[in-house]
């Protein structure tokens, strides 16, 4: 059995796991011999990665459909898991998009959705799943955020609040866990060719990371640190703009999102 598997298995959970950077978590701990739960609405993607990682590494891999914004999220998880015991927990999935606060498309009932999935999500399955882990004086608990989180980023604006929440409570458990030896780290992600860029063909992807790179980044930093910034130039990135004021860094990442996202106009507020 592996240091990793010993440390963080027999089973990992991960939350929006059957693509893109949560396919990554569940084939990083699945190459080290740790059996893998893995979440997602996406039966199709679902159903190919259980099987790819029981003929590939040998493990087993317990696909679940579940909505993990819905009010029951954390009893159907429960019900579903059993007595597995989850020694490492990978909580991946958000509901991003980009436009003004008021959309004329969306209501309030969607930014509901929002908070339940991208925050209410983590706090329930790390509620539920760290208690164990503390008992047990070992596992890890890896919260997946966003650079939108560092800053408040207008165009984004209740999902960079909601990705912030993640940021703040990997930083604050990495240290209550610490004295039992219960490894937490926050992900602020940077550029990476997940499925969420994929939608955006126009994009010039040629300086993102891929979603297996990520992922040993933040794998590697799990137990030394409290968060990272993924990507090399993202790092560059923050590093430089803790010098900036925050008017200009704000300002900075609204032209970001209307240049790239918006085609170069400031959306209109849905008044």
């Amino acid at each position: 059995m592996s240091d990793f598997a010993c440390k963080y298995g027999p089973w990992a959970l991960v939350a929006g796991g059957a693509q893109g950077i949560g396919e990554a978590y569940a084939r990083y701990a699945a190459a080290r011999g740790v059996n893998v739960v893995v979440i997602d609405i996406h039966q199709p993607a679902l159903d190919a990665i259980a099987a790819d990682l029981k003929a590939r590494h040998g493990v087993d891999c317990l696909p679940l459909r579940i909505d993990l914004g819905a009010p029951d999220m954390l009893e159907q998880v429960v019900a579903a898991v059993g007595e597995r015991e989850i020694g490492l927990l990978v909580y991946n999935a958000g509901i991003a998009d980009v436009g003004p606060f008021f959309k004329p498309d969306k209501d309030l009932a969607f930014e509901k959705m929002r908070l339940a999935v991208n925050v209410t999500g983590p706090l329930v399955l790390t509620y539920h799943y760290a208690r164990p882990m503390l008992a047990r004086r070992r596992g890890g608990i890896v919260l997946m955020s966003s650079g939108a989180g560092l800053k408040g980023a207008p165009y984004y604006a209740a999902y960079s609040a909601s990705k912030a929440y993640e940021i703040a409570l990997g930083q604050a458990l990495w240290r209550e866990f610490a004295p039992y030896h219960v490894d937490v780290l926050a992900v602020a992600g940077g550029m990476t060719l997940s499925t969420a860029a994929a939608g955006y063909a126009h994009l010039d992807t040629s300086g993102f990371q891929t979603p297996a790179q990520l992922v040993d980044e933040a794998m590697a930093a799990l137990g030394r640190q409290p968060m990272i910034v993924s990507e090399a130039n993202h790092r560059a990135n923050h590093e430089k703009m803790k010098l900036v004021p925050d008017e200009q860094i704000i300002d900075y990442l609204a032209n970001h999102a209307i240049d790239n996202f918006l085609g170069g106009k400031p959306p209109e507020q849905a008044v």
